[in-house]
């Protein structure tokens, strides 16, 4: 990615971008990583599963020369080779297991569960000479083989200080039994193995670092892509249905501001509460400022109670109006003469002319 192009992309990804990326198979992972937690894995296993290696390949050695068959018959070469088969994948079969389990737990370690078949398809970019020739000489290139070998030399100097502080040990390996010899030799090899593997998972986990760093920063956004994206994300459903709420409680903020302007709440008593309003200079009939059931019911209530608008317990009429009536409709003409009593009422209360 160019530098200036970098420069640009000033704001941080959307979860529909990583999405995408991830989708793509795009992921922060570091591979340094994954083949040092796999070694270490080989290590461990081999420091206890050796002896029994051992133990399996003196006794195929038994099977393949001291239990020979003696007659060689078709049957028999048959048979033998059968057993040698089956032996031999019952010895390596867990080597084999472990390094499945191994190479499938660092990956999904690193980048959980995931399967994308878009690395797969072929690129034509990938086999332009011009970009090849650029990738070999690029300074990512040239980080890469110092950093290689740079790690050829610390293993190297690391073998050779154990054997230096071992040569005692390795001196007297020359007058000791074959068998205390191989063991003592394993327990070096052990020895030498685990300080590599702590040398190079510093370096691994040095090498993740910077690759989440870099796609990170690869999944930057420009101002412009951030506002397109954000049009395109105005057709998701889960945005639509937020959109919803937020437009039915900023309905529902300007309702009860309307019920501090009726002119009569008519209740079911507390189940169901309906807000009206009639100015007779603009409104051809009473209009439904404001409607709820239970909790909603409650509040238009207690909005009224604190602006002395008047409640008027008619349960008929409430259900009526409620069912039948949306908010900022008037009222049908068949409810006029009941609504009518019901604001004559009021307004004899309030000391108003009925018109």
């Amino acid at each position: 990615m160019p530098e200036n192009d970098r420069s640009a992309r000033t704001e941080p990804p959307t979860p529909r971008r990583r999405q995408q990326a991830r989708e793509r198979g795009q992921v922060a992972r570091s591979a340094d990583l994954n083949g040092t937690l796999i070694l270490l894995g080989f290590v461990l296993f081999f420091k206890f599963y050796l002896p029994k290696l051992i133990s399996d390949l003196s006794l195929l050695f038994y099977l393949s020369w001291d239990n020979f068959p003696k007659n060689i018959a078709p049957n028999s070469v048959y048979t033998y080779t059968i057993r040698l088969l089956l032996y031999i994948i019952k010895m390596l079969g867990p080597i084999l297991l472990v390094g499945i389990g191994l190479g499938v737990s660092v990956n999904v370690l690193q980048v959980g569960v995931l399967f994308s078949g878009y690395p797969l398809i072929p690129r034509l970019d990938r086999l332009n000479p011009v970009e090849g020739f650029k990738r070999l000489f690029s300074t990512k290139t040239l980080i890469q083989t110092v950093v290689n070998v740079f790690k050829v030399l610390v293993v190297v100097w690391i073998v050779y200080a154990t054997l230096k502080d071992n040569f005692p040990s390795l001196v007297l390996f020359v007058n000791t039994p074959l068998l205390d010899a191989l063991v003592g030799w394993l327990d070096l090899i052990f020895k030498v193995a685990v300080r590599i593997i702590l040398f190079l998972f510093v370096l691994a986990v040095l090498d993740y670092a910077y690759n989440r760093w870099e796609y990170e920063r690869s999944l930057m956004m420009t101002k412009e892509e951030l506002k397109e994206e954000l049009k395109q994300m105005e057709g998701d459903p889960q945005i639509k249905a937020r959109i919803r709420r937020v437009q039915r409680e900023l309905a529902r903020q300007r309702m009860m501001k309307e019920v501090e302007k009726a002119d009569v709440v008519i209740t079911n008593p507390t189940h169901i509460a309906v807000a009206l309003r009639y100015n007779p200079e603009k409104d051809s009939a009473p209009i439904v400022v404001a409607k709820g059931m239970r909790l909603l019911a409650e509040r238009i209530r207690e909005i009224a109670i604190a602006h002395d608008v008047p409640i008027v317990e008619n349960p008929p009429l409430a259900r009526v109006l409620y069912r039948t009536v949306e908010v900022g409709e008037p009222v049908p003409e068949k409810l006029y003469r009941a609504v009518a009593e019901i604001l004559a009422y009021v307004y004899r209360l309030k000391g108003k002319a009925v018109v």
